[in-house]
């Protein structure tokens, strides 16, 4: 009963709450989120808990409106697809672009104790990462029925890019040994898929 009426004395989420929840993500790249406490977070946000508490009610809550916020920008990447791809001088990089700010301040570390410690926050990218390759499976046979791309096997196509969105950007310790951040690695598969697929 009680957790009821906490949670409609929630305030609504408004530009500013995103503002304080996204700009914590940096200063997560290396910790062990099933540690935090409410209290870490707050120090973190640089906000009471009390006013965290206006707007959260449990940690699982604050990662999924992170997560949520982050991926709902990602979903713009549709869009660019679709417009791009019927372009006669298509280029990838406004969809890498959009990619790249995705895992802006997020590394592999981050990630995989997403996954590990609030399996709700990282279902809502999972869905999306699965989202994700079917849309590029599309993407991969309209370029090449319309000659942009070589005429290559589609379905190994998508399997590079499953084993490398939905393992290699959780494996921190391919980010340890190379030194590289998500983002730049992102930024390189794409380069290296798409300059290889192009005519």
């Amino acid at each position: 009963m009680g957790r009821k009426s906490l949670s409609k004395d929630r305030k609504d989420k408004n530009k500013k709450v995103e503002q304080w929840t996204q700009a914590i993500l940096p200063k997560l790249k290396q910790a062990d989120l099933g540690n935090l406490t409410m209290d870490d977070l707050a120090v973190l946000m640089n906000k009471s808990k009390s006013t965290i508490y206006q707007y959260f009610i449990t940690k699982e809550e604050i990662f999924e409106y992170i997560t949520q916020v982050r991926i709902d920008r990602l979903y713009n990447y549709k869009n660019e697809i679709t417009k791009e791809i019927i372009e006669p001088n298509y280029k990838y990089g406004k969809l890498a672009g959009i990619l790249t700010e995705g895992a802006k301040d997020i590394s592999a570390h981050y990630l995989r104790q997403l996954k590990l410690h609030y399996p709700t926050a990282w279902k809502i990218i999972e869905d999306f990462l699965h989202s994700l390759l079917q849309d590029f499976k599309q993407f991969y046979l309209l370029g090449i029925q319309s000659d942009m791309f070589k005429p290559v096997s589609v379905d190994l196509l998508v399997k590079l890019d499953e084993y490398f969105i939905m393992q290699l950007i959780t494996d921190d310790q391919f980010f340890t040994q190379s030194k590289d951040t998500l983002e730049s690695t992102i930024k390189d598969y794409m380069y290296l898929k798409f300059e290889g697929l192009m005519i």
